[in-house]
């Protein structure tokens, strides 16, 4: 069973390769390929005490602290050109906008942190503090204290996760299907979300510049008392 074979790897190999992955989450954006927080899962899959999920929650912390910095880098020397980039457009322009409403938005520091939780839009948050000239000590501040809580609430859930289905293996194929389920579900509202909120958009571009009425029409005004085309329409106050 993988939940055996995860059992039995080293915890100083789990926590080495959960900070490298970590460190190229926000640098190299492989988050968009291998979700952060399912890496984090899997190895806290892998750990079997409270000793082994401290050690590997110290690497990863370290992996997050490393990747932020290195985001915080490449925004600064780079700027906007990440974003617009062919692999930003490929991003998304909606989950860059969402990551700089966090960077930028009112709840400051804390939101920087909570960022973590957000798929996807965690890898983005270091890019876009540094393009927008967040200052390193603030933004890495709360970038570690948020990936501190984020890898450690992680990895003990996957601990516990394991360790109930080593126990009630009978339960796996069940849970598996309700899992996955649940993940197509979320994949058809999402998809559905976005489609919706693109046609709003749209319809709201597509608005502004719509066709004028009759009333708007200077050239088919109506006649005036003294029967002057437009008359009318040329006294009357703007709006």
């Amino acid at each position: 069973m993988i939940l055996d074979i995860l059992g039995q790897l080293d915890p100083v190999l789990v926590g080495g390769v959960l900070m490298a992955v970590l460190a190229l989450d926000n640098t190299l954006l492989t988050g968009l390929v291998i979700p952060a927080d399912a890496s984090i899962i899997v190895a806290g899959a892998a750990l079997t005490s409270p000793a082994e999920i401290a050690l590997v929650a110290a690497a990863g912390t370290a992996g997050c602290f490393l990747g932020a910095s290195g985001g915080w880098l490449l925004g600064r020397r780079y700027g906007s050109r990440v974003r617009h980039s062919r692999a930003g457009r490929w991003i998304g322009e909606h989950r860059w906008a969402r990551a700089e409403r966090i960077a930028t938005g009112d709840g400051g520091g804390p939101a920087l942190a909570a960022a973590h939780f957000l798929p996807v839009v965690n890898a983005l948050t270091p890019i876009l503090a540094g393009t927008l000239g967040m200052p390193y000590r603030s933004f890495i501040r709360w970038a570690l204290a948020g990936g501190a809580v984020w890898v450690t609430t992680y990895l003990t859930l996957g601990s516990l996760a394991a360790d109930f289905m080593r126990d009630n293996q009978h339960l796996t194929v069940p849970l598996a299907a309700c899992a996955a389920l649940l993940a197509v579900g979320l994949a058809v509202i999402t998809r559905r979300t976005r489609a919706s909120r693109n046609a709003r958009a749209a319809s709201g571009s597509s608005g502004g510049s719509g066709e004028p009425g009759p009333a708007g029409s200077g050239a088919a005004g109506i006649s005036g008392p003294g029967g002057s085309p437009g008359q009318e329409s040329a006294s009357r106050p703007p709006r």
